[in-house]
């Protein structure tokens, strides 16, 4: 595997679990602030624009994330599982 397409997936994988994170500190605070159980505020997703944004701001951290990763295996001589 290259390491563009290590460094796909790694993204990939660290975006999909902070953006779950994400929509459940968004869900947490919603219910709070509309006094609703948690669950009836997970049910619904935030709107179009504020997801948008959420997912800019997870994807940005996610490529850093990934960049770092790359860069700490390098350095450590780690062989990566992929």
């Amino acid at each position: 595997m290259s390491r563009l397409e290590k460094q796909v997936v790694i993204t990939g994988i660290v975006f999909s679990v902070f953006m779950v994170e994400s929509l459940i500190h968004y869900s947490m605070a919603e219910s709070k602030s509309e006094r609703t159980t948690f669950m009836d505020a997970f049910s619904t997703l935030p709107d179009r624009n504020e997801l948008f944004t959420m997912a800019a701001i997870v994807l940005t951290t996610s490529i850093i994330s990934g960049l770092l990763i790359s860069e700490a295996e390098k350095r450590m001589g780690a062989k990566s599982a992929l």
